[in-house]
């Protein structure tokens, strides 16, 4: 449907906080139409296709062109109701100067987020999980089936016994043995010992074949002396040694169903809010994603941060360009470094491979209304909300817990999920456009949908819709409507990939270029 006459701005276009240039077009405009903008009334000079961008007012060549208050184009001179694209504008922002680098303040904390609850599981070290689950782990692909088996005979069975558990699940994958990279090995181990310690982990079992890179005495040794074994109950088979196939599921299974009791024994509690760790993630994104779905969750991830909890932010493929945007919010000079040197990590891997990443650009985001690389990119980085950036991590390293973390990782919906997860995410937003349907072993994901549309295509898999923000509601009354639901589902209430038993888990291989 095409829109055209004389209508009142809001009613067609939104307009985001802040920014005086440009608005986003709700639905198609026609060439002509009249709108209403407080005492102005601005005609259009082009046609607007939905999701498309155009001026405000005039907007000189030269001048830097904002959304949500970030630098994403040089102007090239654009009349007022004009609409904006790669050929009126400029993909040109200024770059900062390291010797105008100010810290940012202090994170407000807000005393009404802090007395904020949630009904969670308190752990032995003094994390907070989510969920309980019973994991059981191959350290190889070898072993990868043998776990496989164990679980999936036992999840119905242990759910049936067990009000408190949430199931017994196994991580299969494809690594850990084969491979001359001992990168690969190390990402693997450090991955699975994320998993083992994991709160929303209540036991596990470790099975490994034997004769791998990635044995069990190889992932001991990651996990230290103390291993986590003091933390909940561990136990381990390898079948070399167990008798083969059949009788390693045979005695895992005797095992585990004598761990489970304790592994249940565990009650929610009230939990203070500060103890959510929230990843973010976007997968199969469209024109609206950075306009509604991204932002709110932003807006909560500012509020978990603001209760004293923690977020993370990944997918650095789809951050290029974003350095100059973020500079003013990265706690030191030396986490601003470090986010530049993840960039260019990929950059030069793709050079390496003789591909080119440097514009992340296709057509169906052009015909979206995404007129540059640097706009697309903003709507990704929109899900870390606006308070400090404290640090930098690697894949699946664990993050500090409190305010903002960007996780070195990569944009593919599966791997990315799982390196939040091992970084200590117990709680997953994961913003979709047309429609995205995985989840995460041991994780809550939470989908978000960028439009009614989407929402209304796949019920069964979207938990909310912020699409609605195009029908009139507001960002605000949205991001205080999915606050709550996060809560719930932290206490228990299951999403829609738990009901779907939508379990993936990838590691994500070193070395490998996952866009």
């Amino acid at each position: 449907m095409t829109v055209s006459g004389a209508n009142e701005i809001q009613a067609v276009a939104i307009l985001t906080p802040g920014d005086e240039q440009m608005a986003v077009a709700r639905v198609s405009l026609a060439r002509g139409t009249m709108l209403n903008h407080g005492d102005r009334q601005i005609v259009l000079a082009s046609d607007i296709p939905r999701g498309h961008r155009f001026a405000l007012r005039e907007l000189p060549k030269g001048e830097l062109l904002r959304q949500f208050g970030y630098p994403i184009a040089l102007s090239r001179g654009i009349s007022q109701g004009e609409l904006l694209t790669a050929d009126n504008s400029e993909a040109s922002i200024p770059a900062p100067a390291l010797s105008d680098f100010v810290a940012p303040t202090a994170t407000r904390l807000v005393k009404a987020l802090q007395e904020r609850t949630f009904m969670g599981y308190r752990r032995a070290d003094n994390r907070f999980g989510t969920r309980n689950y019973y994991l059981v782990i191959p350290t190889s692909m070898c072993a990868a089936e043998t776990a496989r088996q164990v679980a999936a005979r036992l999840d119905e069975e242990a759910c049936g016994t067990f009000a408190k558990l949430d199931g017994v699940v196994a991580i299969p994958h494809t690594e850990g043995c084969g491979c001359a990279s001992p990168g690969q090995i190390d990402r693997l181990l450090a991955v699975l010992t994320g998993f083992m310690r994991h709160p929303n982990v209540g036991g596990c079992m470790v099975i490994d074949l034997g004769c791998e890179q990635s044995d069990r005495a190889r992932l001991q040794g990651v996990l230290g002396g103390g291993g986590v074994s003091c933390l909940k109950p561990v136990d381990w088979l390898t079948i070399q040694q167990s008798g083969g196939t059949g009788a390693t599921i045979s005695q895992a299974m005797s095992i585990i169903r004598g761990r489970l009791p304790q592994v249940a024994a565990v009650r929610r509690e009230s939990c203070p809010l500060s103890g959510l760790l929230l990843g973010t993630e976007c997968g199969a994104s469209d024109a609206f994603s950075g306009i509604t779905a991204n932002p709110v969750v932003g807006d909560v991830a500012d509020q978990v941060i603001r209760g004293g909890g923690g977020a993370i932010l990944s997918e650095i493929p789809e951050m290029l360009g974003t350095y100059a945007m973020l500079f003013s919010r990265f706690r030191t000079l030396e986490v601003a470094q470090k986010f530049q040197q993840a960039v260019d990590w990929y950059l030069d891997l793709a050079q390496t491979l003789g591909l080119n990443i440097s514009d992340n650009l296709v057509p169906k985001n052009i015909a979206g209304g995404l007129f540059n690389s640097y706009l697309k990119s903003l709507g990704a980085v929109l899900k870390g909300g606006t308070t400090a950036i404290e640090e930098v991590i690697g894949y699946g390293e664990p993050a500090c817990g409190t305010g903002l973390s960007i996780m070195q990782g990569p944009g593919g919906d599966l791997e990315s999920v799982t390196g939040l997860v091992s970084s200590g995410a117990n709680l997953i937003c994961f913003t979709t456009g047309y429609g995205a349907v995985s989840g995460s072993a041991i994780c809550p994901v939470i989908k978000v949908s960028s439009t009614t549309e989407t929402w209304q295509a796949m019920p069964d898999d979207i938990d909310f819709n912020a699409g609605r923000m195009l029908d009139g509601e507001t960002r605000t009354s949205l991001a205080d409507e999915l606050l709550e639901l996060l809560v719930e589902v932290a206490s228990g209430r299951q999403t829609a990939t738990e009901r779907l038993k939508q379990r993936q888990f990838q590691v994500w291989t070193a070395g490998k270029l996952s866009l």
